[in-house]
């Protein structure tokens, strides 16, 4: 739409001199009231026909492109996201449970080891106290209520403290312990004979984490730690669960070549889910 807003009707015509088909005016309209056209647009770009250049303000679609082709992809990402949060949370949990039990068994005399510069390396001490725990100390309910009861102690012990930081904060942490043996025993346990593999898989169910939280794009998915595309990212997804669970593993197998088949009904939906989501469609 450029800078001004456009009533409803103008943004289909806009659509349509561009060269988009729309069969249906009125559900056009309904989808871009309860969407809108800025995110649709990323569902309605992989059509055009500058894609994938950004900076070419050439808008025209390529012929035969539908409106629904653009909303099937709308939502397959919509569906994809509801499906992913579930099996992300359970690795996001299994990794956070044993890092804290690897580190706590190793130095179970050092409880706030996660601030102590004998596990982990001094820089990532001081960010972790200023930045992280020091909010905590005023903010969180049950680092406040272990103050109140242990005055004396500068931190809350690593088992409950770490509970409560985020996915990227305890990514950064693990990185930041001196041990290499300590993170060798958390890459094999998760399957890896790489700490660097296991980092560099961790940081694609990291990013998709964060992409699913916050609503992002996902069919266009392409990690900055590997040559991959979403169907890859989708295979780390279930080497994870293959460890933690394999009815969890089962369940989302199941659930992906569902949403995949369901949304690849559209001959244009279904190019952009091979071509650049790289999943394999029989058709």
């Amino acid at each position: 739409m450029g800078r001004k807003a456009k009533p409803l009707q103008q943004q289909i015509d806009k659509l349509r001199e561009r060269g988009m088909i729309i069969n249906d005016a009125e559900k056009a309209r309904h989808i871009l009231l309860e969407v809108g056209w800025y995110r649709m647009s990323f569902y309605w770009f992989p059509f055009e026909t500058r894609y994938p250049d950004k900076m070419n303000p050439h808008h025209q679609f390529r012929r035969g492109t539908t409106f629904e082709d653009a909303l099937m992809l709308y939502a397959f990402d919509f569906n994809l996201r509801n499906k992913l949060l579930k099996p992300l949370e359970r690795i996001e949990t299994a990794f956070r449970t044993f890092v804290i039990y690897s580190v706590s068994s190793r130095y179970p005399d050092i409880p706030e080891w996660f601030a102590d510069t004998r596990v982990v390396s001094p820089s990532h001490a001081r960010q972790f106290e200023r930045a992280i725990y020091a909010p905590m100390r005023k903010m969180n309910p049950e680092i406040i209520l272990h103050h109140r009861r242990f005055p004396k102690d500068r931190f809350a012990p690593a088992w409950k403290t770490l509970e409560f930081v985020t996915f990227g904060a305890m990514s950064n942490l693990f990185d930041s312990i001196l041990s290499e043996g300590i993170k060798s025993d958390v890459a094999r346990h998760f399957g890896y004979q790489s700490v660097e593999a296991f980092r560099s898989d961790m940081d694609i169910i990291r990013n998709l984490r964060n992409l699913c939280a916050h609503g992002n794009i996902l069919y266009s998915f392409k990690p900055l730690t590997k040559p991959q595309n979403l169907a890859g990212a989708m295979r780390v997804v279930e080497r994870f669960l293959g460890i933690i669970s394999r009815r969890l593993l089962k369940e989302f197998h199941h659930d992906l070549n569902d949403i995949v088949a369901t949304f690849a009904t559209q001959p244009g939906t279904a190019k952009v889910l091979r071509h650049t989501s790289g999943f394999t469609i029989i058709q």
